[in-house]
């Protein structure tokens, strides 16, 4: 046989991998509670935590059009451009109790047609502490559909001993098993393997376990759903946690304790406040009181319709942004709020509102229904702290992506730190290019002509303890907002 070439030239080509992309800045998470109106086994239970809608019509398919959800979801989907990202986050108000929620299975038909070749046919698990035993499980003896299945399991568990008031239902996706002790007491396990238990997905392989959960707080379920690694940047709440009306500050269900929550975790809470001391002077009420503790993810907005989400259909606007384009950055003074009621104010009643740092949609003129003017509780603008939230992600990513596709290293060395200002460079260039930076003067008078200016600390002034770490942390910027103009003023002087 002939010499392979690979015998005089061999090359071997490694490939780096894809870089991470991006946060995504436009997703709405929307708080409600387990006594929404959601459909009939489309309920999120404790182990799901949360469910993401790319539209309203998979928002129908869940929730009723009565619930918060969805009039909640019809404000963020009315916008224009239509934003896309809307996930419910829940806060449980009741206990809950323990549930095995399945995996996927086949089709009913499926099911039963299968159950001849079941070897071992047995159904075992352990159900607020009671090992429940079915010897042999039947699924055939019913109706040939999920509910009918479901209620032949239930039937035999119960036969079997399991506690009272156990149930077993079919949520259209999978089987779910329910205990009765709610609280933090309630438990269940997987199912102990066995061709029944595999073929209905109740094993550890397939299933989920949601153990029993005591009542939460609003703040409570924020908190749950941040350590599960739910994805949100904006956040509007079920209308019952507006105001004080979930409870007065340290409840955990007032608009205050969400506002502190949310500056933490850097989320923009649009907050609706539909409390009418608003449009009155020097009082006491939520937006004084968010203004008081000077927030900055904190955006408030005034509506006399308590059952309107006008915060939903706010941060839809927000979310249209897309900070890699030319020039896309906006303020949301003067922008439209479709479905939201403009409210009619008086010149004292709007200064009145405003001096809380709170804002609304209000008729201007006789013809203009407009949103004005998104300052946030501690007096900064909306569209500042969403693009800093973006940058700081931008500016992660970037230096993130320079050390992960390196294939080989990025050196402790003058030229590998001149390589990290490079790349801080560009990001910085980005937020110049969608205009959340501009050339312009910094408080000392200095110009920035780009905008902002890197700083680097010299290889010789790092500290030894810093390179032997590999770590290097001599890399700051300062940069200038590009601002926005929201109100001109023009004077002038007339002569006959």
């Amino acid at each position: 046989m002939a010499i392979e070439i690979t015998e005089f030239a061999n090359v071997s080509i490694s490939v780096s991998p894809s870089g991470v992309a991006g946060g995504n800045f436009g997703i709405l998470g929307f708080l409600t509670v387990d006594t929404d109106l959601v459909k009939s086994g489309k309920a999120i239970t404790p182990a799901e935590r949360s469910r993401s809608y790319t539209g309203l019509p998979s928002v129908g398919g869940d929730w009723e059009t009565a619930s918060a959800v969805y009039k909640a979801a019809s404000a963020f989907y009315a916008q224009t451009p239509t934003p896309t990202d809307f996930t419910v986050l829940m806060a449980y108000e009741t206990a809950q109790v323990a549930s095995l929620i399945g995996g996927g299975t086949g089709t009913a038909a499926e099911l039963i047609a299968d159950e001849s070749n079941w070897v071992d046919d047995s159904l075992e698990l352990v159900i607020d502490g009671v090992t429940v035993t079915v010897a042999n499980l039947v699924i055939s003896a019913g109706a040939a559909t999920y509910a009918g299945i479901a209620g032949e399991i239930q039937t035999q568990l119960l036969t079997a001993s399991a506690p009272v008031g156990t149930t077993v239902t079919h949520n259209g996706f999978q089987f779910v098993i329910s205990g009765v002790t709610a609280g933090a007491s309630g438990s269940i396990t997987f199912a102990v393997d066995s061709d029944a238990s595999l073929a209905l997905g109740l094993t550890a392989a397939s299933a989920k376990l949601s153990q029993g959960l005591a009542a939460e707080t609003a703040v409570d379920g924020l908190a749950a759903n941040l350590s599960a690694g739910k994805e949100f940047i904006g956040l509007v709440t079920h209308k019952k946690f507006r105001d004080y009306t979930g409870g007065a500050f340290a409840s955990g269900n007032s608009a205050e304790d969400i506002g502190v929550w949310a500056e933490g975790a850097k989320k923009i809470f649009c907050n609706t406040t539909n409390d009418l001391t608003t449009l009155t002077a020097s009082a006491t009420n939520t937006v004084s009181a968010l203004k008081g503790r000077t927030l900055r993810f904190t955006l408030s907005t005034f509506s006399r319709d308590v059952n309107s989400y006008p915060s939903a259909s706010v941060f839809g606007r927000a979310a249209s942004v897309n900070f890699s384009a030319i020039g896309s950055t906006i303020t949301l003074n003067l922008k439209q709020m479709p479905t939201i009621k403009a409210e009619d104010l008086t010149p004292s009643e709007f200064a009145n509102m405003t001096s809380y740092n709170c804002s609304a949609v209000v008729q201007i003129g006789k013809s203009v229904n407009a949103y004005t003017s998104s300052r946030m509780a501690s007096g900064s603008w909306l569209d500042t702290t969403h693009g800093l939230l973006w940058l700081e992600n931008r500016c992660e990513v970037d230096m993130f992506n320079l050390l992960y596709v390196n294939n080989t290293k990025v050196p402790f060395t003058q030229s590998g730190i001149n390589t990290t200002v490079a790349v801080l460079e560009r990001s910085l260039q980005a937020a110049v290019r969608n205009g959340l930076a501009a050339p312009g003067y910094l408080p000392d008078g200095t110009y920035l002509p780009e905008g902002f200016i890197v700083n680097s600390v010299a290889l010789a002034d790092v500290p030894s303890s810093d390179k032997g770490n590999r770590v290097y942390a001599g890399l700051s910027f300062k940069m200038v907002g590009a601002g926005a103009l929201q109100e001109v003023e023009v004077s002038g002087e007339f002569s006959e």
